[in-house]
């Protein structure tokens, strides 16, 4: 079937589909027949997209990527002025709970959502598992906060993924062994004017793939919020960027890569500093920091020292012979410097004198990759004996290092990585 074909029977269904949403006296048994028209109607709109793929299209809907692409440009486009068909996320999740309980607005809502669906390009259904797409700004607003709020996420390379997609495949350079002379498997010459030209040898080239993966949020709201949509659209979002964004940033330092992020110190790319001979337990010192610099390979405008809160007293005495090595900055960063370097605690980090107390990190060579939409569905029989009603949402999201180990370099017995820790210090 030809993709004109295709389209014009699409049509055909939503224009059934529209004439059912028409009447006055809608019954149960139109919207039985409204589902399965909705449910042709997707089934064509996949059909579609397939033959694209197939056939090497671009769907209409990705024109403006597309063209931004085919002119180098790769930044986000805010679409102004486009009409809004909820005034907030909460109404939105009265829509939801309307459609899931089949109640007397879940005709108007269920058209709604149509708006929303249309609007997101005309072949985003209902997920099998009963999953609603929220609308396109507040998605967005969720999404993008909850990455943004994040002491890790917000610093991580973030690569996007297009509506197509499930994974995102990039060649990493087989470059962490130098010690050979040779960078990536490539080796280079000079020439002299009777010289033969000596093989340089192939480049080496790993394939590295990272799959989406799902990311829920549990909301609760009391049936009096549910009243004021205005009120849970604010909670929700409040609630929902905290604790996506704590959970994301702690599978991206210690997530085991099954299902969810694979975190920086479950991986095999930190390298670690040995304690000092005879260093006090519970301490970190002048030295410490000095050979962590040593070890660190990274971009040092983006670097930063990762701490634990415990670990703050002992900076501000730290010094090498009579200079400072730490510098307050109680307007740019109340916790102040290490080497410029800013301190940033998080609760990520061990207790002081456990290994992963203190992290010298450049969090740019940590991929993050990320789906636009978040799915909502809501369960009303949750939490029934208190009144309370559960909204799921859900995020598409995955994370790695951009590489597997760390550098060996030409010349040097110590290997270099942008994620450098310091050794326990317990005895």
């Amino acid at each position: 079937m030809h993709l004109e074909t295709i389209l014009a029977r699409q049509e055909q269904v939503l224009d059934k589909a529209r004439a059912l949403q028409e009447k006055d006296d809608f019954t149960p048994g139109d919207q039985t027949r409204f589902d399965a028209l909705m449910d042709e109607a997707n089934k064509l709109a996949q059909q579609a997209a397939n033959y694209r793929r197939l056939n090497g299209l671009s769907d209409p809907a990705d024109a403006l990527a597309v063209a931004n692409q085919a002119n180098g440009f790769y930044g986000d486009v805010s679409i102004t002025r486009q009409p809004a068909t909820y005034k907030n996320l909460g109404e939105q999740m009265m829509d939801v709970m309307e459609m899931t309980l089949d109640g007397r607005g879940a005709p108007r809502a269920r058209e709604r959502y149509q708006q929303v669906v249309n609007a997101a390009g005309g072949n985003t259904g209902t997920p099998s598992e009963g999953g609603y797409l929220v609308e396109t700004d507040k998605a967005a607003d969720i999404a993008t906060t909850a990455i943004q709020t994040g002491v890790f996420s917000s610093r991580c390379s973030i690569q996007p993924i297009g509506p197509n997609a499930d994974s995102y495949s990039y060649l990493a350079a087989d470059d962490r062994d130098r010690s050979d002379g040779k960078i990536n498997g490539v080796s280079v010459y000079r020439k002299g004017e009777a010289d033969t030209m000596q093989d340089g040898g192939k480049a080496k080239l790993n394939e590295r793939e990272l799959r989406l993966e799902d990311l829920y949020g549990l909301v609760y709201v009391t049936n009096r919020m549910l009243r004021d949509a205005p009120a849970m659209a604010a909670y929700t979002k409040r609630v929902l960027r905290q604790q996506l964004s704590f959970r994301l940033d702690k599978e991206i330092w210690e997530g085991n890569g099954a299902g969810q992020c694979l975190g920086v110190t479950k991986s095999d790319l930190p390298v670690t500093v040995a304690k000092e001979t005879s260093q006090t337990a519970g301490t970190i010192n002048a030295t410490n920091v000095v050979k962590m610099m040593g070890r660190f390979r990274g971009n040092l405008r983006s670097a930063a020292w990762f701490v634990n809160q415990d670990c703050l007293t002992q900076f501000p005495l730290m010094t090498i012979g009579d200079k400072p090595v730490y510098t307050p900055d109680f307007r740019g960063n109340p916790f102040g410097a290490l080497f410029s370097l800013p301190i940033v605690p998080v609760e990520f980090c061990a207790t002081l004198g456990s290994l992963g107390d203190i992290v010298l990190a450049d969090w740019s060579e940590y991929l993050l990759i990320t789906k636009g939409g978040v799915e909502e569905a809501e369960s009303i029989h949750v939490k029934f004996l208190t009144d309370e009603t559960a909204f799921r949402f859900i995020m598409r999201n995955n994370g790695q290092p951009l590489h597997d180990k760390p550098i060996t370099p030409l010349n040097g017995s110590n290997t270099l990585s942008p994620f450098v820790m310091l050794a326990a210090r317990t005895e």
